[in-house]
């Protein structure tokens, strides 16, 4: 008992350690807290990793929770109306990297490692997308343009639907054994964001009504703000929709309640006071690290292969690919720095973890696929640390400075 509060204790300390790391370096958390975690895990065996533990049977619960909270956050940190500009572009954008990206990836896997289409399909969609939890994290600081960071922003946040929606689907039609229905996943997808957005929406305007109306709720904001959270993910679930966008669309609205009622010409008590920001931060920040610890946790030596590492960089390479084609097409004349910081901005994060594990829990067994979705998982934000160092110096100068951070929110305040 002691050992473990010992490790917790440890955790929050590397969380911190790479969370200043990264503010000076941009080298990405994710990269330094699942090394931290393969350390914890596999190398040393301090923590019993095997699959009959407790720690692997809790994967789902532990990644959905991260996805719900770190969902919330990116949308309370989202300009509401300087993203409005960008969705039409960002919508498209996400639409053809992700198709691009996934049969790319499957075409590759069903040449070179002769997998079933299915499969193959499978691991396209699993790595297809990139993590709203670390885009969001990574972009903020970055000295990229505000329409290069929203459109990022709302990539990583509809693909990381578009992963899960996807290798759902696939699953399906591998266990159900029948063909691919173009008319049945297109309105699949529609219908599940669709009930996520109205969800979403409903959500937030009841939660401005009870902060408006009831005054005592003031003492307990947060707490009652994050059960709204958790019971609008589980009730957009249960109706089939997709709960991430759904809490995402909750946290843009909550976040941008004050300049939604100016504009509106509405009177509205702010939902969000300094707070509740920063009571938000400090459980952002607690979820995040004890995630990426714990995804290390479940490396295995067997992923760094020569052969699986082999895959991987094959992988990577043909995202560039795919994200440069696109943003050669839809938006060419743009800093050289904006086009390496969206090149190279690819990292995977919580879908990939999540759905990594889900073929195996339906009885669908495929050879190394684990091992490549968590070597794609790591070694993609290892690219995409290499791009911000690349393309993003001027970014890195200016927010390493100690009062960097100090010295933007007094400009925007300003």
């Amino acid at each position: 008992m002691v050992a473990e509060f010992f490790i917790i204790a440890l955790t929050i300390i590397i969380g911190f350690v790479a969370s200043l790391v990264f503010e000076r370096t941009r080298i990405s958390q994710v990269i330094i807290l699942m090394l931290f975690g393969f350390l914890l895990g596999p190398v040393l065996g301090l923590l019993d990793v095997s699959e009959e533990s407790i720690i692997v049977s809790v994967l789902p619960f532990i990644s959905t929770l991260a996805l719900i909270v770190l969902l919330f956050d990116g949308g309370l940190e989202l300009n509401i109306f300087s993203v409005a500009k960008a969705i039409p572009k960002s919508m498209l954008y996400t639409l053809l990297v992700f198709v691009i990206s996934v049969l790319a990836i499957a075409g590759f896997i069903f040449l070179y490692l002769g997998w079933p289409i299915t499969h193959s399909l499978l691991i396209g969609a699993v790595v297809g997308g990139t993590s709203s939890a670390v885009v969001i994290a990574m972009v903020e600081r970055t000295g990229a343009k505000k329409n290069t960071k929203n459109m990022l922003t709302l990539e990583s946040t509809m693909t990381d639907a578009l992963c899960i929606i996807t290798a759902v689907i696939i699953i399906q039609l591998m266990t159900a054994e029948t063909e691919i229905d173009a008319g049945l996943i297109a309105n699949l997808l529609l219908s599940q964001f669709t009930i996520a957005i109205t969800l979403g929406l409903l959500g937030a305007f009841i939660w401005i009504f009870i902060i408006d109306r009831i005054t005592i709720v003031q003492e307990y904001t947060y707490m009652l703000m994050l059960s709204l959270v958790f019971g609008l993910y589980a009730v957009t679930e249960f109706v089939r929709g997709n709960g991430g966008i759904a809490v995402f669309v909750f946290g843009i609205i909550i976040g941008n309640a004050r300049k939604i009622a100016k504009f509106a010409k509405m009177e509205w008590e702010n939902p969000i006071t300094r707070t509740t920001r920063l009571f938000q931060e400090e459980v952002t920040f607690f979820v995040r690290t004890f995630f990426f610890t714990y995804i290390g946790l479940l490396l295995s030596v067997d992923y760094f292969s020569a052969h699986v590492l082999g895959i991987t960089v094959a992988i990577l390479v043909l995202v560039l690919i795919a994200r440069t084609l696109v943003q050669k097409l839809l938006i060419p004349s743009i800093p050289l720095r904006d086009t390496g910081v969206i090149v190279t901005m690819m990292p995977r994060g919580l879908a990939v973890a999540v759905l990594a594990t889900l073929p195996v829990a339906k009885g669908i067994f495929i050879e190394n696929f684990q091992e490549i979705a968590f070597s794609v998982l790591l070694f993609s934000n290892v690219a995409a640390t290499l791009g911000i160092f690349l393309f993003d110096r001027e970014g890195i100068e200016k927010y390493s400075h100690p009062l960097a951070e100090l010295k933007g929110k007094s400009q925007g305040k300003s």
